[in-house]
């Protein structure tokens, strides 16, 4: 090396020191060979993944590790993932976060690899890893949420060609099955969920799997687990359908009934009284009150009993539909007395959508009496407000319905009274028209039309009559107020 050469060494140097005067950067080597020696040498397998395309590079690695199963799953992942992110559905690629990617795919690749190994012996360990790799990649739903759909399509797929020969690997499966449900119901598909979740109970029934791994003996068991949101689901599912299918629902309830029972009442009594509650309610849906009273009439012990805080809206649901059948039954003052019951629970725990359904039962009890029909008109303003401040339309409709009916029904025998005693033909017709006009939109509207009347100023619908009123308008009289055919 020059005197030249050397001078420009030391100067670079020293120039490297006074910019970067932290420790780590005081040593600094231009030697190709040290140099060389710091540098970590990639495995052919590491280069390929660096290179890219990640999958490719992963799906011939995995072939020559012996993977058949795993290849082809991570070639329709790649086509899926790349499909999504031109379409521009997608934002962020599962292949960006190497560290993700690589970690499931190495136990995806230990589970396959344990199977082939060691066959049916390597089965536990196998559906674990399957298991695992759910776990893992769940908390990155809304990143990732693509790649978790195909995995856990993959995954219970391999555990349907299996079924019925589980053997060791009952316990990741059948926790495969629930975790897989658990998915299902976020993603509003209760019905396939219901499904697994039976399939996860066949699996787990005579176990005493703790509801979570690593959890210690005597803690919740997966058996209970899975009984109870399976009882849950079912009692959500026959709401939903109670209207097109009320036997099913009811069928969903008793079936509910059954997987408390079997895991113990007592443990379970806030989930086993409400599947009574609920399947009275689907009785009453389809008018059989007096099974609906036998369901009511075998929990009123235990109910009455409940009195923490996590029973109120039994309790509040057991007067309510205690009511209903005594209001079928016509004993209305039992009825009365249990829909006060109610009524007095939900506003003292503030269950407001408790509350304005109870209101309405009573304004129809209240509006069948004509010295009560004032305080039939103070519930359905009551409940109407409740409906207003839960945005709930249809029932704010509903209320306004009942609302004006009450007052249709106070009014129509006045009305006609007054049509009766009236001495001249253009008034009675007049009124009559008039009346039915102003009906025929509230039918149509559900109370829309009466709403908009109630918000402008009252005006009488008798207009004052003049003498000569036939002969003034005759033209206009014929034309504007001829009786049609099906105007009475």
């Amino acid at each position: 090396m020059t005197s030249k050469a050397q001078v420009d060494a030391i100067r670079i140097a020293r120039q490297v020191k006074k910019n970067f005067p932290h420790r780590n950067f005081r040593e600094i080597s231009f030697d190709r060979e040290v140099i060389r020696k710091d540098i970590l040498p990639l495995s052919y397998d590491e280069a390929c993944r660096l290179r890219g395309p990640v999958f490719e590079a992963l799906e011939d690695e995995l072939r020559r590790a012996g993977c058949s199963m795993l290849p082809e799953f991570l070639h329709c992942l790649a086509s899926k993932e790349q499909a999504l992110f031109e379409s521009l559905n997608i934002r962020e690629r599962l292949s960006d976060d190497m560290a993700l990617l690589y970690k499931i795919v190495n136990i995806l690749a230990d589970a396959e690899l344990a199977v082939i190994v060691n066959k049916h012996q390597g089965l536990k360990m196998c559906f674990t890893g399957f298991f695992d790799t759910m776990q893992i990649l769940e908390p990155y739903r809304q990143k990732y949420g693509y790649a978790l759909n195909s995995l856990n399509e993959h995954i219970i797929s391999l555990c349907h060609n299996i079924q019925g020969q589980e053997r060791d690997a009952a316990e990741p499966i059948s926790r495969i099955y629930y975790a897989y449900a658990t998915y299902l119901i976020s993603s509003g598909q209760r019905v396939n969920a219901i499904d697994y979740l039976q399939i996860a109970m066949n699996l787990v029934r005579g176990h005493v799997w703790t509801a979570e791994v690593g959890m210690p003996a005597g803690s919740l068991t997966l058996h209970e687990l899975v009984a109870q949101d399976l009882a849950r689901l079912l009692l959500i599912q026959g709401k939903a359908v109670v209207r097109t299918q009320p036997e099913e629902a009811v069928a969903m309830a008793r079936r509910a009934t059954v997987l408390i029972a079997e895991i113990g009442r007592e443990k379970n009594l806030e989930i086993f009284i409400d599947t009574f509650l609920e399947r009275a309610n689907f009785l009453m849906e389809i008018g059989n009150y007096n099974s609906a009273q036998q369901c009511l009439d075998q929990i009123r012990t235990q109910i009455l009993a409940c009195t923490e805080y996590r029973f109120i809206k039994l309790n509040i649901k057991y007067y309510l539909f205690q009511g209903q059948c005594y209001e079928v039954f016509e004993v209305v003052d039992k009825a009365i007395s249990s829909y006060k019951r109610a009524l007095r629970l939900s506003r003292l725990y503030s269950h407001k959508d408790l509350e304005a359904q109870i209101l309405l039962y009573l304004g129809k009890i209240f509006a069948k009496d004509t010295q009560m029909t004032s305080i039939a008109k103070k519930c359905y303003e009551h409940a109407k407000r409740i409906y207003v401040d839960f945005n709930d339309q249809h029932k704010r409709k509903m209320a306004n319905y009942l609302k004006a009916k009450l007052m249709a029904d106070e009014i129509t025998p006045l009305y006609m009274a007054m049509l009766k005693a009236s001495t001249t033909r253009y008034c009675a017709f007049f009124n009559l028209r008039q009346w039915k006009n102003r009906c025929r939109p509230f039918w149509h509207h559900l109370g829309d039309e009466i709403i908009k009347q109630e918000r402008d100023s009252i005006y009488c619908l008798l207009d004052e009559e003049k003498e000569d009123i036939v002969r003034d308008i005759d033209d206009i009289e014929l034309k504007t107020y001829r009786l049609e055919e099906g105007d009475i």
